[in-house]
């Protein structure tokens, strides 16, 4: 429900996060675009737990903090394919550029959560609508669609996606971010998303608008009281 989201520089304290989110939730995604070294022999400690783990790396255009060349972010992604993590978040325009060598694998589309973010405006939903039937006709499964929205109105019409998404048999991530947003990821949940992201602590927010664990958990409780009392 709670995908607590883990961006630090050093392997050591990714694993003291991840023992912190273990106490709350059995999710956590790794943002491997903020570690200062990538080693295989480090990385491998992530493991020891048994969280479900979601392997993470963003690129600058969207939102990602560490700047190489996408045949050596592609070879991480491959790593990543073959250890024991639940999901890999790979951008869309990512995976249409390496699609051949993605969709050849044999986790292929069980393990790819295909991600599509904008930081700066949330697009027509003719286009959004657009994705989705892209990601059907490539076989996907679990995708994310983010958008900064500038209206409730936004956010609520993202959430719509949702269901558009499970008609073509997709799980689906979606909201919206900015203070618009802030709630449609946690209504996102009551739509049919698997989760939602959030952070340990408020500082540690990653997007605008995204929430720390307490207050996320708190708004739920919340919504699910409310809607509740409506039944």
């Amino acid at each position: 429900m709670f995908c607590i989201t883990i961006a630090e520089k050093r392997i050591e304290n990714v694993k003291e996060k991840l023992k912190l989110t273990s106490q709350v939730s059995s999710l956590a995604e790794i943002r491997a675009d903020f570690l200062e070294e990538l080693e295989v022999k480090r990385l491998e400690e992530i493991f020891e737990g048994e969280l479900s783990l979601l392997w993470t790396f963003r690129s600058p255009r969207e939102g990602g903090a560490k700047r190489i060349s996408e045949k050596e972010r592609l070879k991480w992604i491959k790593w990543a394919l073959d250890k024991n993590f639940k999901w890999l978040d790979v951008e869309w325009y990512f995976f249409k550029k390496f699609k051949k060598e993605l969709q050849s694998h044999s986790y292929f589309p069980q393990k790819f959560l295909i991600s599509y973010h904008n930081f700066k405006k949330t697009p027509s939903f003719r286009f959004l609508r657009g994705l989705l039937k892209s990601f059907k006709k490539e076989g996907i499964k679990y995708a994310k669609i983010v958008t900064m929205v500038e209206s409730f109105y936004e956010a609520l019409k993202l959430l719509e996606l949702i269901y558009e998404a499970k008609e073509k048999d997709i799980s689906l991530i979606a909201f919206g971010m900015g203070e618009k947003g802030i709630l449609s990821r946690i209504l996102c949940l009551f739509c049919g998303s698997p989760f939602t992201y959030v952070v340990l602590k408020k500082e540690e927010a990653l997007a605008p608008g995204q929430l720390d664990f307490i207050s996320a958990k708190r708004l739920y409780e919340e919504l699910k009281s409310c809607m509740k009392s409506m039944e």
